[in-house]
């Protein structure tokens, strides 16, 4: 019975995985469509997007269990989302007419089209997000009976009701819009670049570098993972694809399991921060802020360099404290040779139709079909179709689940701002802070780290855009200045415990504990904290300004609190620092950091006579071992 049972699941889902490579394939080729022909009104596009990404996803998950009543289930939930969508489109323009009065029956829609991209999201991130906007649609409902400055007006449940959904509000808006036309395409991008072979070329490059430098293991995966990460936009997903190989071979070169999960987790977080596709984010920045994307993807330039500084220089004073070997493998020559076009072709293509000025879903539209015709030319890098399906099918999933949680996301900030909540957040926080811009920068920052959670690059960027960034501008901060700062904290969330979503993974391949692989991350991760600091006042950061003796202070400013943090985090430098001497690193770093946000020279006087010292004293003892 129970075989016979067996194979009838193993049929039903051998025919659910082709419904859902057709699926994929359609919504793929959709995409593709609208860059060139919208089809159909913004709204529209957008309530075909969040059909399409419903629908792919019960269908997978339905695929993706053992038991018949949720199998039943899963396919109950596509039937619902057509009929949600549906409902949308053919009423489309009496429920935009009618945005904030709807009738018994469009709030009854309303709120199973809200329950079910809540749910959905539950599913794909987990209970934190969806928590939390379950807490801005009860404050919604309830928070006019709050006292104090947090109390909003009353509002009618039919008026929340549409503006979270069927006014086409919330739910369908700037940020789903941006799922439509920016990030779908680009998760494809980089899932198509796994068929390719490109992943191959980055670990077979990460070897050939490890080869030459201390600690080899560790620089490999530093180098692999930034380059996988940058197209991949999601710092967990990354270490399950190139931590399944780095983190093992890290460990059996002398790192231990922990130590090996935070130098993979630093790496894949990185990758967000590097030029030019930064996780994708860099096009909702753009957005946002209503400059190019140029522009933006070269004021990131400076630091995402201190980042990799900050990797190479902390994977170095393990390795050292540790005595750990220069890597022994060699780098298979053949496939780095076939890897440079097929990497290289797309990715310049990509960059320099960004840099004219044209939109990301064209450039990524000629990125796709580029990374395509180059591979298929050669035999090394030519995917078969199977696996060119599969990972069509695991970018557009993930795509989908992106676009599910913008969707989601959209309630957050419209709840936000038609109660105003977000405006109160900002004037609480200046009120703690009392006008003064430290205090201000530092509450910001934690905000933001709490904000980014482990959520995906995008949606983090997203949460901090809304709430956090304000904060900084009523602070007299910069537009672009305040979303570079909100934006490198809410990365930094991917590797701050108790969260560290990339450490989670990371745990389970190497098989050691959570917190300590997370706090391993912070260390190597740590001394970055102190750079979006230095953005606030120095223009050379994200190169701008004129001053350039400012801009030299700055960068060396800058390059002590690196080092002294780093030294300070790993607790070694020449040699291993004594009680005295950790203490005085962070004090040196900090001091840099005094300047780089003050520009106050005595700071930096002091920073650079302390660290001197400490190098004088570090070297004097190595000499006496």
């Amino acid at each position: 019975m129970k075989t016979s049972q067996s194979n009838c699941f193993d049929t039903f889902d051998r025919y659910i995985g082709w419904i859902v490579l057709l699926v994929a394939l359609f919504m793929f080729l959709y995409h593709m469509l609208i860059v060139w022909y919208p089809i159909s009104g913004e709204h529209i596009n957008q309530n075909t997007h969040l059909g399409f990404c419903l629908v792919l996803l019960f269908l997978h998950w339905s695929q993706h269990t053992t038991t018949l009543w949720k199998k039943l289930l899963n396919l109950l939930g596509v039937l619902v989302s057509l009929a949600l969508v549906f409902y949308m489109a053919y009423h489309y323009e009496r429920l935009t007419f009618e945005a904030g009065w709807p009738q018994p029956r469009d709030v009854f829609v309303g709120i199973l089209l809200i329950s079910i991209v809540i749910i959905s999201t539950w599913r794909c991130f987990g209970a934190v997000f969806p928590i939390m906007v379950l807490g801005v649609i009860a404050y919604a409902l309830w928070g006019h009976h709050i006292k104090g400055v947090f109390k909003h007006p009353y509002l009618e449940f039919g008026y929340i009701v549409s503006s979270f959904s069927v006014g086409f509000q919330g739910i369908y808006g700037m940020l789903l819009n941006i799922s439509v036309n920016m990030l779908f395409l680009y998760l494809v991008f980089g899932a198509l670049f796994e068929a390719t072979g490109v992943t191959k070329f980055f670990m077979e490059f990460g070897k050939l570098m490890s080869h030459y430098m201390r600690g080899g293991a560790g620089h490999s995966a530093t180098f692999s993972s930034s380059f996988v990460g940058m197209v991949n936009g999601v710092a967990a997903a990354n270490v399950a694809i190139t931590g399944s190989y780095t983190i093992p071979t890290m460990k059996k070169s002398g790192f231990t399991g922990e130590t090996a999960v935070g130098v993979e987790a630093m790496a894949s977080t990185g990758g967000q921060l590097t030029p030019p596709i930064m996780g994708v984010a860099v096009f909702v920045m753009a957005g946002f802020l209503g400059v190019s994307y140029g522009d933006l993807m070269l004021k990131a330039l400076v630091p995402a360099i201190a980042y990799y500084a900050v990797a190479v220089l902390g994977v170095f004073l393990i390795a050292f404290r540790e005595n750990i070997p220069k890597g022994k493998d060699i780098a298979d020559k053949r496939v780095l040779l076939a890897g440079v076009p097929a990497f290289v072709l797309p990715m310049g293509l990509l960059t320099v139709v960004l840099l004219l000025h044209y939109s990301p879903g064209f450039s990524a539209f000629l990125g796709i079909v580029c990374l395509l015709f180059v591979s298929f030319l050669l035999r090394q890098t030519r995917p078969s179709l199977e696996l060119l399906g599969r990972s069509l099918v695991s970018g557009v999933i993930l795509a989908a689940k992106i676009g599910l949680v913008c969707a989601c996301l959209g309630i957050f900030v419209k709840s936000l701002t038609f109660t105003g909540a977000a405006t109160k957040l900002s004037l609480f926080i200046t009120t703690i802070s009392d006008g003064h811009l430290l205090p201000t920068l530092i509450l910001t920052g934690v905000l933001s780290i709490f904000l980014g959670g482990s959520l995906p690059t995008v949606v983090a960027y997203m949460m901090v855009a809304f709430v956090a960034a304000p904060i900084l501008l009523e602070a007299g901060v910069a537009p672009v200045v305040s979303h570079f700062f909100v934006y490198y904290y809410a990365i930094l969330a991917s590797v701050t415990p108790p969260i560290a979503g990339g450490a989670i993974v990371g745990s389970q391949i190497a098989r050691c504990n959570y917190m300590k692989a997370s706090w391993e991350s912070m260390k190597l991760a740590g001394p970055f904290f102190l750079l979006p600091f230095f953005i606030i006042n120095n223009p050379i950061m994200l190169l701008g300004g004129r001053n350039v003796l400012q801009a030299v202070l700055c960068l060396i400013a800058l390059m002590i609190a690196l080092f002294a943090s780093t030294c300070f985090c790993q607790r070694y430098c020449f040699t291993h620092t004594s009680k005295v001497e950790h203490p005085l690193f962070l004090l040196a770093a900090l001091l840099a950091t005094w300047y780089g946000l003050y520009s106050e020279k005595e700071f930096l006087i002091m920073a650079l006579i302390l660290t001197f010292g400490l190098l004088a004293n570090q070297l004097r003892k190595k000499k006496l071992r």
